[in-house]
């Protein structure tokens, strides 16, 4: 699946994944401060990966940090897709942990090819080309009630094309509920490829509740 081009420059990564998460779903799990709860998908982060070594806290050169954000319009644009849900949004903004702590853990296995500005903006991009809830809800899977892991599978294919990355979590016994979605890219962002890791979803049953 062609998405777009970017200017190349090579890292020592092999694909991208964009970590989509369910909010109701975290917050149920983890807890959030961020209200209202977003009823979409919203970025968790785009971690540069190796089919067979799972990449993150990257050796870089000790300049390498996290700079803070203050552009406003941004800032407008990551938290209307990256809200930081743990944070109200005052504080997030302000301290803006989670954006900081995904690119020190994930986007710096990537700055050969992708600086911090970059990064953020190709995350977004991504995210714009997927609407996973539509796409979910196309196929008949709404929030609110449980289907086959199949399905659900099977509809997000049908725009990832290839097999994307399904995490789950198990609050209860029993009870396993869709927590995060994965596409896997090439490098450079151009196509969809498969995620090397399917998920934890494969692993708790074939019965999944989408909160």
């Amino acid at each position: 699946m062609f998405l777009f081009a970017l200017s190349p420059i090579y890292g020592d990564f092999e694909l991208l994944e964009l970590v989509s998460t369910w909010p109701a779903t975290f917050c149920y799990a983890y807890g959030c401060s961020r209200r209202p709860i977003p009823k979409n998908f919203t970025i968790h982060g785009l971690w540069p990966d190796n089919r067979s070594t799972i990449l993150y806290d990257c050796d870089v050169p000790p300049e390498v940090d996290y700079v803070q954000i203050e552009d406003h319009k941004i800032l407008n644009a990551l938290d209307k897709r990256w809200p930081q849900l743990r944070y109200d949004y005052w504080y997030g903004i302000d301290k803006q942990y989670q954006w900081k702590n995904e690119f020190l853990k994930h986007g710096t296995c990537g700055i050969n090819r992708y600086k911090q500005p970059a990064y953020f903006d190709l995350a977004m991009k991504i995210k714009d080309k997927f609407d996973l809830l539509g796409t979910l809800r196309k196929h008949g899977i709404n929030p609110g009630s449980t289907y086959e892991l199949n399905d659900i599978e099977r509809a997000i294919k049908t725009v990832s094309i290839e097999v994307p990355s399904l995490k789950c979590i198990r609050k209860q016994p029993g009870n396993v509920e869709l927590n995060e979605i994965g596409i896997c890219l090439d490098p450079e962002a151009k196509y969809t490829v498969p995620c090397p890791r399917i998920g934890s979803c494969h692993e708790m049953g074939h019965k999944i509740k989408f909160r």
